[in-house]
């Protein structure tokens, strides 16, 4: 959020200058230039006089203290006591000034405590970042708009030291441009908020831990209960849950006045506190102590008489993060008229998540076109989302692609929860298409990685999915200490489906439904055959999974054209222009009712001939024949404007799509400082090249797609050699490079490294 300039600075404060500017520069009199602005003409005259002795930087300091204010030493002590004792009332302030014999009315504390950010807060603002919701006075403005007058004529530590003279700083964008070594204490609290999508994640959690250790130092106890609760939510997305933990219990004894009784007045951070709390919990699979204490909020706010909208939305947000999606809906929708723009479009994407986890997929499409989900990751959980609705549709390549392009958007300290997410979607789209050896390995691949990152969440599904199917059906009852989704699991793999059916819409988690049946599709095949109704879309019942008879071809182009039918190796010859074709077909209209131009293909294959269309005829036969295609699956389209090939139910894999999805997850893992992960992907994705792809083929797009494989490949062996040269692995680097060679002969860069 930033302030508009117009609204927040004090616009009087500007006309002095405004007004002596125009008095010299347009030759109008003294007494005609103040009759125009209202003012005294012998007021004019000091502000000219001002002027001229010391410039703008004098004329933008006009702010006097007030006569009835407490001395400054007097204010610094009454902040004091409440930094030492955040639980301290005005009331008991008073007191205890009075046995020291200072004598100052509840109002006046009260007063300086506004002023210094501890009370008159505007509660519809309140949230994690204290800056939003703690009102400018009249004195913050004015000094603040001297120190943005005096920054803009380039003296910034003379603008710094202006920032460092008043008690309190709300939200601004002027501390962003001043070092931190020109900042007071204060100054440097308020500034942490705002940084959080300013500076990688561990940059700022290392700033957070050295400001909340020199707080603790000082005994600054209201500060640093602000800064740990910052902490906390940082912690959060970094993952570091057993730090989160500790923080938290530690930010507890300091909130704590008597035993387990906490004040009234610490409400707002306590609940924040409770909100990471329970989320630690959730991921660390301890879920009777996260629903604890997720009621405990949930008891907080109906208590409450005047609640923020944004702790509402925390609720739900925590309660989607335990799959309590119902109760979470309500939160959400509770909170969403009364939120600020930004927050309203974040709770308008987690509502568009629950319709998707509920299978409501035209409402969550709906939902979405007016959604955000966060600065962070919200390009990244955007093309999440549609991975998942492309997946539902039964366009397991569409959510693949999705799925592998969101995590390459992600930043480094977000890669180990994002490479988890995109994997599941990852085996779940190659279930789909009955590719069970690739799923199989794709969740192998993954365990180790999430048993690294100590996820769980992610390990307590894994290994139902790995586990065999037992022998005899088992009744799993209810278990209100496991999460929805695995509860779900283990009912799907024990071939429970009603029961698991009935429990996902019940919980509104029937997507989650729809991803699990794909690893245990018998029941589902078993029904179909008996002619009975299944509970499943007409669009998932499409997919080969289900419908053994739906073609689904692997087409591996990396070398020497490879082709499998369902898992079956196919022996095709085929001339070099059908090979292109075929390749061509697959890249570009790899699933059903995809389409490609006819005029893109008579350009590309047959831009000198005659009669196009009859080779194009002739071509698709020859096609249809040498890899077995029904018919029917190519067709023809006369019926637009622009007539096309239509692919009519035919599913394509390439080892090239392969290629750049492992590409992604590798160069995330390397962001991730994960080398030894990264440097099996690397290892893994160079073994699907076999040799030139595209070779004696040579038509415009074919020229093109090689070069372009070809200069991927070339720069990641030139990246992955390197690092391994770095690392002292250089035999390991020369094998691979005299491999890379024979595939690409003519590369100077290989040469010179393979030399050096």
């Amino acid at each position: 959020m930033c302030y508009n300039v117009s609204t927040m600075y004090n616009k009087q404060h500007e006309i002095p200058i405004d007004i002596v500017h125009y008095y010299l520069n347009n030759g109008s009199s003294l007494r005609r230039t103040a009759q125009k602005y209202n003012i005294h003409y012998q007021t004019l005259f000091k502000w000219v006089k001002l002027y001229k002795n010391h410039g703008n930087e004098r004329l933008l300091s006009n702010y006097k203290r007030p006569w009835n204010r407490a001395e400054k030493e007097l204010e610094e002590k009454i902040v004091l006591l409440k930094e030492k004792d955040p639980t301290l009332t005005v009331r008991k302030a008073k007191e205890n000034l009075e046995k020291e014999g200072i004598k100052i009315s509840i109002k006046g504390i009260w007063g300086i405590w506004k002023r210094s950010g501890y009370a008159g807060f505007d509660r519809k603002k309140m949230d994690g970042n204290f800056t939003k919701y703690c009102l400018w006075t009249k004195e913050a403005r004015i000094k603040y708009d001297e120190a943005k007058g005096v920054f803009e004529l380039g003296k910034i530590k003379k603008s710094a030291s202006i920032l460092n003279s008043f008690p309190f700083l709300p939200q601004n964008e002027l501390i962003h441009k001043i070092p931190d070594n020109l900042l007071n204490l204060r100054r440097r609290i308020e500034k942490i908020p705002d940084l959080f999508e300013k500076i990688p994640l561990p940059s700022y959690l290392k700033k957070i831990r050295n400001l909340y250790n020199e707080l603790k130092g000082q005994k600054l106890n209201y500060s640093a209960i602000r800064v740990g609760i910052i902490e906390i939510v940082a912690l959060a997305w970094s993952g570091k849950l057993e730090k989160l933990l500790s923080r938290t219990e530690e930010l507890k004894k300091i909130m704590k006045k008597k035993g387990n009784y906490f004040s009234y007045l610490l409400f707002e951070s306590r609940f924040l506190l409770l909100i990471g709390e329970s989320i630690a919990y959730t991921y660390l699979l301890e879920i009777k102590k996260a629903f604890g204490i997720a009621k405990t909020c949930e008891k907080l706010l109906k208590r409450k008489r005047d609640v923020s909208p944004h702790f509402m939305l925390n609720l739900g947000v925590l309660y989607m993060n335990l799959e309590d999606y119902k109760v979470a809906e309500t939160w959400i929708s509770k909170a969403l008229d009364r939120l600020d723009e930004g927050a309203r479009k974040r709770a308008v994407g987690a509502l568009a998540h629950i319709s998707l986890f509920k299978g409501d997929y035209k409402k969550a499409i709906n939902i979405l076109k007016h959604a955000e989900f966060g600065g962070r990751v919200l390009d990244s959980k955007k093309l999440i989302f549609r991975s998942f609705f492309s997946l539902m549709k039964g366009r397991p390549q569409k959510a693949i692609s999705l799925a592998t392009k969101s995590l390459s958007l992600l930043k480094k300290e977000e890669v180990n929860i994002g490479i988890s997410g995109t994997s599941f979607i990852i085996a779940s789209a190659y279930c789909c298409l009955g590719e069970k050896l690739k799923v199989e390995k794709e969740l192998r691949r993954i365990r180790s990685f999430l048993k690294k990152n100590k996820f769980k969440r992610g390990l307590s599904i894994l290994k139902i999915l790995l586990s065999p199917i037992p022998n005899a059906k088992s009744r799993i009852p209810l278990d209100k200490d496991i999460l929805s989704t695995v509860n779900l699991a283990l009912f799907v793999r024990n071939g429970d489906y009603w029961r698991a059916l009935t429990y996902a819409k019940k919980k509104g988690i029937l997507t989650y439904f729809y991803r699990y049946i794909f690893f245990f599709p018998d029941v589902v095949i078993n029904l179909l055959e008996k002619g009975k109704s299944t509970g499943l879309p007409k669009a998932l019942l499409k997919l080969p999974v289900f419908n053994k008879e739906i073609p689904v071809y692997h087409i591996k182009l990396l070398g020497d054209l490879i082709v499998y039918k369902n898992q079956n190796y196919l022996r095709v010859k085929l001339q070099p222009k059908d090979t292109s074709f075929l390749i061509h077909l697959a890249l570009r209209a790899g699933e059903p009712y995809e389409e490609i131009p006819l005029e893109s293909l008579y350009r590309n294959f047959w831009k000198k001939s005659k009669n196009p269309s009859r080779n194009l005829s002739h071509l698709l036969v020859r096609i249809k024949e040498g890899v077995n295609i029904p018919s029917h699956l190519l067709e023809i389209s006369y019926r637009k404007d622009h007539p096309v090939l239509i692919n009519k139910g035919i599913h394509f894999t390439t080892d090239y799509d392969e290629f750049q999805q492992v590409l992604v997850q590798t160069r995330a893992l390397l962001r991730a400082g994960e080398w030894g992960f990264a440097s099996k992907e690397y290892l893994r994705v160079f073994k699907l090249f076999r040799g030139e792809p595209f070779r004696k083929m040579y038509d415009d797009w074919s020229d093109d797609k090689r070069l372009e494989i070809l200069f991927s490949y070339e720069n990641e062996i030139l990246i992955f050699a390197k690092e391994l040269i770095a690392k002292g692995k250089k035999v390991v680097a020369e094998k691979l490079i005299k491999k890379a060679k024979k595939i690409i002969p003519c590369s100077e860069e290989l040469e010179d490294l393979l030399i050096a």
